[in-house]
């Protein structure tokens, strides 16, 4: 979990701008979302992280138990935008969350 943390804060630039190149968010809509989402990105990995893959984070199984985790219509409400868009925005994210914590692992090691 720390390590999805740290790339929360020390990449949030990049995850705005993966959010807001492959969905149309804009950069305002994205920075509010990539803290909204971080959020319950991390809420759902301590709820699940015994049934997660340690691994490998950006297994396509992991992402989808993450997502399923988060509150994607909160965000949208939270945000005023229509839950289908915050929800792309979520497949978008999570996984890229995901595969820069696989490799911020690697340098750990």
């Amino acid at each position: 979990m720390e390590t999805l943390e740290i790339v929360l804060v020390r990449r949030a630039r990049d995850l705005v701008h993966v959010v807001v190149s492959r969905t149309g968010f804009s950069r305002e809509s994205a920075e509010r979302f990539v803290i909204l989402a971080g959020t319950d990105l991390i809420e759902s990995f301590k709820w699940q992280a015994d049934a997660l893959d340690p691994n490998a984070l950006s297994a396509p199984s992991n992402v989808r138990d993450l997502l399923s985790g988060i509150g994607g219509n909160r965000i949208a409400t939270t945000l005023g935008m229509p839950a289908s868009e915050v929800w792309s925005g979520l497949r978008e994210f999570v996984p890229s969350v995901l595969r820069l914590a696989d490799g911020a692992r690697v340098f750990e090691a």
